[in-house]
């Protein structure tokens, strides 16, 4: 595979995983399918949904399709197939493994599907949500019979994979989305009911703060007193004024002893209404103390009862009404006494336990648990009327209700005290929390599957910031095998090693650039660079991302993934040097033929025709001009030839070595071009004829860019060697170019040639240019690598 084919590959699946990471389902999928269609050569690329038929039968349908040639019939006649015909793709795909066919190792009734179709291969990947079969993803080929490798399949039956927790992920979250929903507007309404029936009930409301002083008064303490707020300045002393002369000790003494003794509270008095009438009031408070037995907050409620002591029909109706929201609040919940007796439930109870409204009216709530439940929870609920207050059992997924039919299902249970007519009493609320449990359990499942994907993909997925230091946030234990460093390395502030620490030098505010470059366009990103892992070994990088922004578009972070992509680059770079030395054998011998033998003939030719002037002057002078013609045409082609064998295999370096050539090649180009070029060289070490051609042909190359597009009137050429290896620099002052906008892989000769030339010497060649800043060429060749050629060059010729 080439290198453009690896890169197209590996690009086609990261943005599809992608896709699906970042997009919803619909979405994700769309683009998955575009994107593995333009990457990975096929001509179409679908995704089939298994369903059942009017019959009832197990068919599959095409339901996603992008293809490069458009055909409506085809998408037709792929609706309703019946997969469990074609046996061992069936039996393959419910088995949880890729399926591949060409059309001529095809038989029986799938043969003649792919005819009708004109399909040359096709290859399909099950798509399974939770253990069942949801469909299948299939890349089709209809102008050749193409077969995927193992690693090429594996990772696409993982990107399949990654459809499948996709799915059964958006379909958990749209559950626990609507169970959410559906149980906070449950509890909105509940909680509007309750305000109704506090409003219904007319009771006044206060809330102190003995330590801090602070006391609020509902509206209705002071609408059924006829007061405005402000008409009171003590809210605390000067509202033991409004109590009857008759009562006020009294009432002093007895909310002392609950503050102080907590003696239960409940008290009647007559309060003074603004109009100067005495109306009859109930009082009753519950207060919290702090650990010293001091009271921190004291609630309580007046209810006017002047109509009760007057009007006794009057609070039976408001016990009815009082009774009528209970039963119809949508929660299942019961009014218990200290006996655990239910003396009223709602309606929802009924359904929730499947009791009838009579059986539930005669029963204890304890009877309403487990067994194994039922004295655990009558020695809490003693201890709960000892010491009311609001509480919640179940939050630990530990409690469970017990249906009529003997059925178990998980609840949470609210609890709050009531106080009626002097009685302390519970509110109880029971919620089922059985679907919440388990639409968690199963997204709790989705997020493991996803991880287990994340973990054991070949390269890194990473979360990180948007700064010069790449700081992490998430990454993934493949960091370990590619870096050397593990996750935890990564995280913390200061981390051990931050990633950008790891990215070549030279290198690194190239990535920042595109990065940003890339980030401003809301564009994603894809880069090869090199870093140096925790041993100090080079390693070749390819990175595909995208960033993350909030509503305002502002970057939030990037996402993305990591590859190592060494052995390729490795193998590449072996197999241009094979080619290039193939070249410069070609090359050599190609001018050698030139120099040694067409000149030889073309010059002995010429020195037998000048050893015939005498005799051709006795000709005429038609015959003359001839000869004279002839043998300039002949002198003209010795010229000719011997410059096509120097561009071939320039003579000079073998004869005058890279340093002389280079001086003999620049001192040319300043009388043709017009340029002032200045040149700097302190290499005296021999280098291999390899290396030394290579740099001379990127002087070459560079000279000829120079000459056609830069406009430069100052190039400055230096060939430098210092302890990590040897450096040339071409640096001009022309009107420079997007170097963003340069693909070094699809520029023809050029840039290219020369990236590729050096590569293959297993050295680095970065070009830096901006529109009028001029551009810059460094080539870096590392010791290691010169000291390795010449091993093997000595190895060669012995």
């Amino acid at each position: 595979m080439s290198q453009q084919s690896i890169d197209d590959f590996l690009m086609g699946i990261a943005e599809a995983t992608n896709a699906l990471i970042s997009q919803n389902l619909e979405e994700g999928i769309i683009i998955a399918l575009d994107t593995l269609c333009e990457n990975l050569d096929v001509t179409a690329s679908t995704v089939y949904v298994s369903h059942l038929d009017e019959q009832g039968q197990q068919v599959a349908s095409l339901k996603y399709f992008i293809s490069k040639e458009d055909n409506q019939e085809r998408v037709n006649r792929n609706q309703s197939i019946p997969f469990t015909l074609f046996k061992q793709l069936h039996s393959s795909l419910v088995g949880g493994l890729p399926y591949e066919v060409v059309l001529s190792e095809s038989e029986g009734g799938l043969r003649q599907h792919m005819s009708a179709d004109h399909t040359m291969s096709v290859a399909f990947f099950p798509i399974l949500v939770g253990s069942s079969l949801w469909g299948a993803l299939g890349l089709t080929n209809m102008t050749e019979e193409k077969r995927w490798s193992p690693s090429e399949k594996s990772l696409l039956l993982s990107l399949a994979n990654s459809i499948g927790a996709a799915i059964e992920r958006e379909g958990l979250q749209n559950n626990l989305e609507n169970l959410v929903q559906k149980r906070t507007s449950e509890l909105a309404d509940s909680r509007l009911r309750f305000q109704l029936a506090i409003e219904g009930t007319q009771n006044g409301i206060w809330d102190w703060e003995p330590q801090t002083g602070k006391i609020f008064w509902s509206q209705n303490m002071y609408k059924n007193l006829g007061y405005e707020e402000g008409d009171i300045p003590d809210l605390i002393d000067g509202f033991y004024d409004l109590i009857h002369p008759n009562e006020r000790e009294e009432a002093r003494r007895r909310f002392n002893d609950y503050l102080m003794n907590r003696v239960p509270y409940v008290m009647e008095f007559r309060l003074l209404k603004k109009n100067g009438d005495y109306h009859w009031f109930k009082s009753t408070c519950k207060a919290v103390w702090d650990e010293e037995g001091k009271p921190v907050r004291v609630v309580g409620s007046h209810a006017d009862i002047h109509a009760r002591k007057v009007y006794t029909d009057l609070l039976i109706q408001q016990e009815e009404k009082f009774r009528a929201v209970v039963r119809n609040d949508p929660n299942a919940l019961f009014l218990i006494n200290k006996q655990r007796e239910i003396l009223l439930h709602s309606d929802r109870s009924v359904d929730v336990f499947g009791y009838s409204k009579n059986e539930l009216s005669n029963m204890k709530f304890d009877q309403l648990l487990p067994s194994n439940l039922r004295e655990t929870h009558a020695e809490f609920m003693d201890g709960f009327f000892k010491n009311p207050s609001t509480h919640v059992l179940g939050q630990d997924h530990g409690l469970k209700g017990r249906r009529r039919n003997g059925g178990l299902f998980n609840i949470e249970i609210g609890l709050s005290p009531v106080s009626l007519e002097g009685d302390t009493l519970v509110m109880a609320v029971v919620t089922d929390v059985s679907e919440k449990l388990e639409s968690e359990a199963k997204l709790q499942e989705s997020y493991r599957q996803i991880n287990n994907l994340i973990n054991s993909m070949p390269g890194i997925v990473y979360h990180c910031r948007n700064d010069r230091f790449w700081s992490m946030d998430y990454i993934s234990p493949a960091c370990e095998q590619i870096t050397g460093y593990k996750q935890e390395d990564f995280y913390g502030w200061p981390s051990t090693i931050t990633y950008a620490d790891l990215i070549v030098a030279e290198e690194r505010d190239e990535t920042w650039n595109k990065v940003q470059e890339s980030l401003a366009k809301k564009d994603p990103f894809r880069m090869i660079y090199r870093i140096r892992d925790k041993s100090g070994e080079q390693k070749w990088i390819w990175e595909q991302g995208v960033g993350v922004f909030n509503q305002k578009g502002e970057v939030l972070g990037l996402e993305g993934c990591i590859f190592d992509i060494s052995p390729i680059i490795r193998n590449q770079e072996r197999i241009n040097q094979a080619i290039y030395a193939t070249e410069v054998k070609e090359r050599a011998r190609m001018a050698s033929d030139l120099h040694d033998g067409v000149q030889q003939i073309l010059g002995a030719s010429t020195l037998n025709l000048k050893s015939m002037s005498e005799e051709i002057q006795k000709l005429s002078l038609e015959a003359q001009e001839h000869y004279h013609k002839s043998l300039n045409y002949l002198q003209q082609g010795i010229r000719e030839s011997r410059d096509i064998a120097h561009r071939l295999m320039p003579r000079e370096i073998e004869e005058l070595g890279l340093d002389r050539s280079i001086q003999q090649l620049l001192d040319e180009l300043k009388s043709n071009l017009k340029i002032k070029i200045s040149y700097y060289n302190n290499i005296t070490a021999i280098l291999s004829p390899e290396i030394e051609l290579g740099l001379y042909r990127v002087v070459q190359e560079s000279f000829n860019n120079i000459s056609k597009y830069s406009k430069a009137t100052k190039v400055n050429v230096q060939l430098i060697s210092d302890a990590e290896g040897i450096q040339l620099m071409i640096e001009d002052n022309g009107i420079g170019f997007d170097e963003n906008k340069i693909d070094l892989y699809k520029q023809g000769f050029g840039l290219a040639a020369m990236k590729n030339r050096i590569l293959a010497l297993s050295g680095q060649l970065t070009v830096d240019s901006k529109y009028g800043k001029g551009t810059c060429i460094v080539v870096w060749i590392p010791w290691k690598i010169i000291q390795q050629d010449e091993t093997d060059q000595d190895f060669r010729s012995r």
